[in-house]
Parts: C-alpha cells; sequence; structure tokens
C-alpha cells in the first residue's frame, strides 16, 4: 500500500467515525428523514448509478411499469441506499441500545429446531432491508441466546481500517465473517464442526461457483452454496427478511425449512431449487421495489461472455 493510499483510508475512516459520532446524537427519526434529500440528490448527480438503475428497472418491469413509476423506483432505490447508510453509522448506539431500535425475530424457533440435529443452518437475506442490522439482530437474538456461532459470507472492504471498523461492530454481538474468497469450505467447516449458522445473500452476482437463473425476466449468476450445502450436508435452509415497524424499529421474519428438490441428478437439483430461492427473493423485491439495490448490476455475464 503506498503512502498516498494509506493516507486517504485514514482519513476515510476518521470521517466515518465523526459522522458516526454526529448522527447519533440526532434523533433517528430525523436521520432517516435527512436520507430522502440526500437520495434525491445523489440520484441527480451519480450519472452511472442513475443508468444502470434505470436500465434494470426498464428490463425488469418491460410492460408493468410507466416511465414515471421507473423513475419514481430509482429515485427510492437511491433513498433506500442512503437509508441503509445512516443506519450503519448509527450502528454503534443501536447496539449500546439493542432494546430502543429491535423488536423480535419471528419464527426463530424453527432454525433451533434444525440446529438440534447437529447440520448448522443457512440463512438466505438479500437487499430489501439492512444487511448489517439483519446480522446484528442474528448475531443477538438468534445466536447468542442459545450459545451459538452466526457467521456471514461478506466481500472484504476495500479500506482496511473500515474493514476493521466494520468487523468490530459485527463482533460486537457475536457474528463473524467469512471471506468471500475462498469461504465455501470455511463455509463447510462452520455447518460440520461448529452446528454454525452462516448468513448468504443471494441476490449478488457471483462468477464463481454459480449457477445461471431467472431474475426478473433476464439470467442472472447465483451462488450455488447453499443448495450443495443442502444436498451433500443436509443443512436446512431459511429465508430471511428484515423490515422497519411504523415506530421505526425492526423486525425479522424467518421462512422455512424450505423443501429442497432431490431426484439424484446433481446439477439439475442445484438449478432447480437455486431457482426455486431466487424466485421468493423476486417476490419479496416486488412488494416494495424501491427498497432493493437498482443500481447494483446484477445481470454482468460471465468474465470473457458478450452482452
Amino acid at each position: 500500500m503506498t503512502t498516498f493510499r494509506k493516507i486517504s483510508f485514514q482519513i476515510q475512516y476518521a470521517l466515518i467515525r465523526i459522522l458516526s459520532g454526529f448522527l447519533s446524537l440526532l434523533p433517528f427519526v430525523l436521520t432517516l428523514r435527512l436520507a430522502r434529500p440526500i437520495g434525491l440528490i445523489l440520484y441527480s448527480f451519480l450519472k452511472r448509478p442513475r443508468q444502470t438503475a434505470l436500465e434494470n428497472l426498464r428490463l425488469a418491469y418491460p410492460t408493468e411499469k410507466s416511465d414515471s413509476e421507473i423513475k419514481r423506483i430509482a429515485k427510492g432505490s437511491f433513498v433506500h441506499l442512503v437509508e441503509f447508510g445512516v443506519e450503519w453509522l448509527r450502528m454503534p448506539r443501536i447496539i449500546r441500545e439493542p432494546s430502543r431500535y429491535l423488536v423480535e425475530v419471528y419464527q426463530k424457533e424453527k432454525i433451533y429446531e434444525e440446529l438440534r440435529k447437529k447440520r448448522g443452518a443457512i440463512v438466505l437475506v438479500c437487499h430489501t432491508g439492512n444487511w448489517e442490522i439483519m446480522a446484528l439482530m442474528g448475531g443477538m437474538l438468534v445466536a447468542e441466546p442459545i450459545g451459538n456461532s452466526v457467521y456471514a459470507v461478506a466481500r472484504p472492504l476495500e479500506n482496511p481500517y473500515l474493514y476493521r471498523y466494520a468487523l468490530s461492530l459485527r463482533g460486537g454481538k457475536g457474528l463473524r465473517t467469512i471471506a468471500k474468497g475462498g469461504g465455501v469450505r470455511e463455509t463447510f467447516d462452520r455447518l460440520r464442526r461448529d452446528n454454525a449458522i452462516v448468513c448468504i445473500l443471494v441476490d449478488q452476482r457471483v462468477s464463481e461457483g454459480s449457477v445461471e437463473v431467472d431474475f426478473f425476466h433476464r439470467p442472472a449468476l447465483t451462488t450455488s452454496l447453499p443448495v450443495i450445502a443442502a444436498l451433500r450436508l443436509g443443512t436446512p435452509i431459511f429465508y430471511n427478511f428484515l423490515y422497519r415497524t411504523p415506530d421505526f424499529r425492526y423486525e425479522m421474519h424467518v421462512e422455512g425449512p424450505i423443501p429442497i428438490e432431490r431426484t439424484g441428478d446433481f446439477r439439475k437439483d442445484i438449478q432447480t431449487n437455486t431457482q426455486k430461492f431466487v424466485s421468493r427473493i423476486e417476490t419479496e423485491i416486488r412488494k416494495n421495489p424501491a427498497r432493493w439495490l437498482w443500481m447494483h448490476n446484477r445481470w454482468r455475464p460471465r468474465h470473457g461472455a458478450k452482452e
């Protein structure tokens, strides 16, 4: 790392910590309301992400949405991204005062029932809510009460100082991280040896170890890790969705265990079950499409393939 790059990362980290401290002093409702004008400003000035969001939405809703509706959803997606940032910056306070912010994880008993079988559990999550708060609630309200471990498969941040800070926030209530690069082996180890809960985002593009499924009428590369764990280890799979309540708190809802189709044809079973997972995520996104990250280039082809 060059000296300039190191100093740049340190400045970024310092600014984030200062902003986090400042926002933690403001009423939570006010900080969330500030997200709307900031999100609309970002929508106006960030040309490439705006174009990506609009293109993705037009392809996802070719006939269902008018152009004005498409633009409204895209703007809402930028607001959602800023809300995520505001919530993440307030994480230290949320950790200190969880009862003020967190309601409950509903149906978590279903996860407990499956953990008694000692095959671990995989929880599928998506970007319709704040995945950092999901991780916090998973550690604090699901794993910690039974003395279990919860892990999240995640890509390290480029800024090492911010990444260590993010890991400290997650680890403050029991969440541990599995690095995405080479994370398959560790995920299997945690499921087998630790009977752990592993959280996996399934609405991101994954090139390695992926299968191509239909997502909003378009082929999308999606991780096959959850299905492989279910087929080889018998690991149960759950969906997990986060919702903000009218009083600006958070509740999570668990669905599952998801029935896994087993025909004996390994590749076919991976394809069929992964499609099932992604279709359920798509259904959730369609409930409120503005709360998904449409500026993410989810539908890029494999390396070397042409658009």
